[in-house]
């Protein structure tokens, strides 16, 4: 399926002073090797991990609003944002285990993701079976019925046009879901959908659930996976599961976000109320850099922190090229 993003001069604009704007502008189109970007150059968000149940459905009811009023501007101001959506939609009876947590969302919850500015959602992680294959459905149906794409592995790759650029999000995780789903990294299968990605896709980005819960750096598991995800045809890899920011490299030559952190979630440790936006331009190549998320104590609500120094000096000089694609 082919989704045709409107250009970020069609969207919802919200109320700046001119002068304030043209200055973010100006910061915003720095690459990371000082070569100017277009105005015109396509420009894409990827978040870490998403709740919408628990206790961010708490403070949902009490306090009303939406958890991204504090990103509204930045949301509606690119081209296309997604994120990796944690639960499956559906209710707590549906649960198919009481081994560990069951995150069921009221599909009340998903037009709050539409309303901020989202696109696409991936659902391919462990908590995406918590209702088993009837929660898969209903997930992948509210999201449609919202206005909203949900990419899982069987439905990967999913090709996004943006203007002239073509690109392909292919969604995998290799932490087992409640339901026994799982993919295997390297695979036969996943192989199978980065040559196809690669054919029809100007950019393949890989989506990944990977990693340890709360260990903030990767481990060699992750490390030799993303090595094979490059090889094999990923432009840009987004890492979410352990819930909080693992450091993006770069490898060979390619940005890996090893794990963008929690971006709305309940959990209470300092750490896990940090978490970075892949904020990616296209040009000739790809820039990438990482702009960070934090939320106060006493709420799920984030706000933008400004941009991650170290990791944007780790991405400084990974630009790989926009490759050509075949259209048959």
């Amino acid at each position: 399926m082919i989704t045709t993003v409107p250009r970020s001069s069609e969207r919802m604009s919200y109320g700046v002073a001119p002068a304030v704007v043209f200055i973010l502008a100006i910061l915003a189109a720095i690459p990371a090797l000082g070569q100017p970007l277009r105005h015109d150059d396509p420009r894409l968000l990827f978040t870490g991990d998403i709740l919408l149940s628990r206790e961010v459905e708490v403070e949902l009811k009490h306090r009303g609003g939406s958890p991204w009023n504090h990103l509204n501007e930045l949301f509606y101001g690119v081209d296309w944002v997604g994120g990796n959506f944690e639960g499956a939609v559906g209710t707590a009876s549906q649960c198919v285990s009481s081994k560990g947590p069951c995150f069921a969302v009221l599909e009340s919850e998903v037009e709050l993701l539409k309303n901020a500015g989202f696109q696409a959602l991936t659902v391919e992680n462990n908590h995406a079976g918590d209702l088993g294959a009837a929660g898969r459905k209903q997930t992948l149906q509210a999201l449609q019925r919202a206005g909203l794409r949900g990419v899982d592995f069987e439905n990967s790759p999913h090709f996004v046009d943006v203007g002239n650029l073509r690109i392909a999000l292919i969604a995998v995780t290799t932490i087992p879901a409640a339901d026994g789903q799982v993919q295997q990294v390297p695979s036969a299968e996943l192989l199978e959908k980065l040559l196809l990605a690669s054919r029809r896709a100007n950019v393949v980005v890989v989506s990944i659930h990977w990693g340890n819960e709360f260990i903030p750096w990767p481990s060699e598991a992750q490390r030799t996976q993303a090595a094979w995800l490059v090889e094999h045809g990923a432009d840009l890899v987004v890492g979410h599961h352990p819930h909080v920011i693992q450091p993006p490299e770069c490898v060979a030559g390619h940005p890996v976000f090893f794990s963008l952190g929690n971006h709305v979630f309940d959990q209470a440790n300092p750490k896990t109320k940090e978490g970075l936006i892949a904020d990616c331009r296209f040009s000739r190549r790809l820039f990438c850099r990482a702009i960070g998320t934090h939320t106060d104590a006493g709420t799920f609500v984030p706000r933008i922190s400004g941009p991650d120094s170290a990791a944007n000096s780790a991405l400084a000089g990974c630009t790989p090229r926009i490759k050509a694609r075949q259209d048959n």
